[in-house]
């Protein structure tokens, strides 16, 4: 059923500072009706646009004045009007400049809620309704931490992501103006207000629990955010490690807490008795930071971690101003720990990057290779040279081989078509031969063409083409200057020389009428037999 809400306002006094200076986490994204980015064209409805609400839409707060054409609402869903505000309907078109595209369908397309661990939907604050602040901190601090108090403000509703499977701690937490405890909290999330602004993630089943500790931290020696372990810490890189800066030093180094690599030092301080987390990062930025125009670029982050050290983060873009001034402050603590004092550290050591990269600067935008990219580089380029060479080499012989060159010949017969032994034909040198056309002479070798007559029928009709196949001819012809060879053809076929009586005869003649007459070719002699004229 639609129903619309007319919201309450509730005024409450948060009172109370903490002994040890907490921070306020604010949530930055809303479900407002006049949010542009709500909208699927980038801009609230216009005076006669058609509003289309889809299902599973969260509790919209309708926070302005404005007219309609249409509204179209999901069979499900929430409205909640602020003081003063009101809807009317008009068919009118708006001339307003930021409408020109007025009178269509515009839709409200927040279909997705956004995440509690995503450290871009929160800024830190001073006060509750102060202005977000620019100071630096860890990836694991830019989140809510067990010592913060967490607002949602006020005259907003919301749609909030607080996933599964994990254990969000924090001291407070205010929702519009609500404050919550840790079991108020779990029972709003039962109602179909709590559905509507925390709704439980679709793959899982279950929200993360939430715990409101309301105890402020009073240790003088710091209190731990508690996100620096590896589950919270590995949900809230998912959403960070796409945005990290590029690095420009060879050995960058990561500090705890941080999901992204800097170039500069880490310092980790183990500190004793009358230690005071406040007296230390005041006074190393006063000593070593403020009023030092060489070390304005320098970013300074001190931090209590869940282990119980103190962690010091200097970075800037190439980590050499940074490393400078790690040291001037080792070197302090380090004489701290000899007898001064000041701060009762026990000990420091120092972690810094190092290979500073030669080109670093504005004017270069390269990132660092590591050993193995360019291990990587020398071997590809190894392998390109070799294969040029074989290449040069094989292309330089192609054109200096000469006729007899087999070992390159093979390449010119390399082909992906299947390959047949062809039959060859051997004929002894002494002999020529014929297949129904002239006879082939060692005066005619060279020019007689390589194609066979077939009896049956005319002459060979490429007797004038190219030959086909120089393996038909034979093998080993040698041929003398002066001899000349018998000739066995009797203009019929080819006569068998391996016998002495050859019986030829007309296809179809009668065997029985065939005269037989014996000539001896005298020029031939006694070795090579007789030859049979039918």
């Amino acid at each position: 059923m639609n129903r619309l809400k007319v919201s309450s306002i509730l005024f409450l006094i948060f009172i109370g500072a903490p002994s040890v200076q907490c921070i306020y986490k604010i949530w930055l994204p809303n479900a407002n009706f006049g949010n542009p980015i709500n909208w699927d064209k980038n801009r609230p409805p216009c005076g006669d646009d058609i509003v289309v609400i889809p299902e599973e839409s969260p509790s919209i707060y309708i926070q302005i004045n404005t007219t309609l054409q249409q509204i179209v609402l999901p069979k499900n869903g929430e409205m909640i009007f602020g003081p003063g505000s009101a809807i009317a309907f008009t068919n009118e078109p708006d001339h307003s400049a930021e409408c020109l595209s007025s009178g269509s369908e515009i839709t409200f397309n927040l279909s997705y809620p956004y995440g509690w661990l995503d450290y871009s939907n929160w800024c830190a604050s001073d006060t509750e309704t102060g202005s977000c602040n620019s100071a630096a901190l860890l990836d694991s601090e830019k989140i809510p931490c067990q010592t913060d108090d967490v607002v949602f403000p006020k005259y907003n509703s919301y749609y909030v992501n607080v996933e599964s499977g994990l254990t969000l701690s924090i001291n407070t937490l205010k929702i519009t103006g609500t404050a919550y405890t840790t079991t108020g909290f779990s029972e709003f999330l039962n109602t179909s207000d709590g559905k509507m602004m925390f709704p439980i993630p679709p793959s899982t089943g279950s929200r993360s629990s939430v715990l409101i500790a309301r105890q402020k931290c009073t240790d003088p020696t710091g209190c731990a955010c508690g996100n620096d372990g590896q589950q919270i810490l590995k949900s809230v890189c998912r959403y960070k490690n796409p945005f990290c800066s590029r690095i420009r030093c060879k050995q960058p180094i990561r500090p705890s807490g941080s999901c992204c690599e800097i170039c500069g030092a880490i310092l980790s301080i183990q500190y004793g008795t009358g230690f005071n987390f406040a007296d230390l990062r005041d006074g190393l930025q006063r000593r070593f930071l403020d009023d030092n125009d060489k070390y304005k670029d320098v970013q300074y982050i001190v931090s209590k971690m869940s282990d119980g050290h103190v962690q010091i983060v200097l970075s800037d873009v190439s980590g050499d101003l940074s490393i400078k001034a790690g040291k001037q402050m080792k070197s302090d603590l380090d004489n701290d720990n000899s007898g001064r004092f000041i701060y009762a550290i026990r000990s420091v050591s120092m972690e810094t990057s190092s290979g500073l990269n030669p080109t670093h600067g504005a004017q270069t935008s390269r990132l660092a290779m590591s050993g193995g990219e360019i291990a990587g580089i020398v071997v590809g380029l190894l392998i390109v040279l070799l294969i040029s060479i074989f290449l040069g080499t094989l292309f330089y012989r192609r054109k200096t081989r000469g006729p007899d060159d087999i070992a390159f010949k093979m390449f010119d017969r390399i082909s992906f078509k299947p390959s047949f032994h062809k039959p060859r034909l051997e004929v002894p040198p002494s002999f020529s031969y014929r297949f129904g056309g002239s006879s082939v002479t060692p005066e005619t070798v060279g020019a007689q063409s390589q194609g066979f007559d077939n009896p049956m029928y005319g002459n060979n009709p490429l007797s004038n083409e190219k030959p086909l196949d120089l393996e038909m001819m034979p093998t080993s012809l040698q041929l003398p200057e002066v001899e000349e060879q018998p000739s066995y053809d009797n203009g019929l076929g080819f006569d068998n020389p391996l016998y002495e009586n050859v019986q030829e005869s007309a296809m179809f003649s009668d065997p029985t009428d065939v005269d037989v007459k014996v000539e001896v070719d005298d020029s031939l002699g006694t070795d090579l037999g007789s030859k049979l004229n039918l």
